[in-house]
């Protein structure tokens, strides 16, 4: 902007003297006047173009960088929470009912059949044996055609050869001896078996302790 008015200065400064008309002395005070102001101005406008011309020519003062802003460190994500699975509802045993305690008494009632059993009968004769034995087999045969209707589980005789397929029911066969490989099996029938019909046991009516003492047979006591 300074250096345009010092030009126009300049530039007035020629002009006038074209428009004044005056005597040959203050002509000649004029034209010195007007060529000091002329060279002042030249100079100045010299001043500012250098001035101007070092300021492009000087490189851009450096930006200063910006503080570098420690990196926010990256958490990983935490799995997805899986909702807990309820408390599973802890399975009680089916109750006990007793059936073969009942079972137990009515042979020994009936039949001395745990006495049978739990004595020691390698003290006694062969007679002796029968003997008891006779007690034992009709009162237990008889417990048992009352609860029970037996028959035999294969309609054949034992010693016959059968063939036993795949389709086979496994609970009215049970297989021995050299067993291999898979169905069918080629055997000879060694025991008949046995199945039942009929189920009809007393209810057995007294609490099953499975940890404690169950009466099969209570003590008898002859009073006197």
């Amino acid at each position: 902007m300074g250096i345009a008015i010092a030009a126009l200065g300049a530039l007035l400064l020629s002009a006038l003297s074209l428009f004044l008309n005056a005597e040959p002395a203050a002509a000649a005070r004029f034209a010195l006047i007007r060529d000091g102001g002329v060279i002042l101005l030249s100079l100045y406008i010299a001043a500012r173009s250098l001035l101007a011309l070092r300021a492009t020519s000087q490189p851009a003062p450096a930006r200063q960088a910006a503080p570098e802003v420690p990196a926010t460190p990256v958490v990983p994500a935490a799995p997805p929470t899986l909702p807990a699975e309820p408390a599973k509802a802890r399975v009680q045993p089916p109750p006990q009912t007793g059936e073969a305690l009942i079972l137990l008494s009515l042979l020994q009632e009936k039949g001395r059949f745990l006495d049978y059993l739990m004595e020691d009968v390698g003290t006694f004769s062969d007679a002796q044996v029968a003997a008891a034995s006779r007690v034992v087999h009709q009162g237990c045969a008889a417990v048992i055609r009352e609860c029970l209707a037996l028959t035999p589980a294969h309609g054949g005789k034992e010693g016959e050869r059968i063939t036993i397929d795949a389709a086979a029911d496994p609970q009215q066969y049970r297989l021995i001896g050299k067993v291999a490989g898979t169905p069918p099996f080629n055997g000879v029938v060694v025991h008949r078996g046995w199945k039942t019909s009929k189920l009809a046991l007393p209810r057995h009516m007294r609490p099953i302790d499975p940890n404690g003492h169950n009466v099969i047979t209570p003590v008898e006591v002859e009073v006197r």
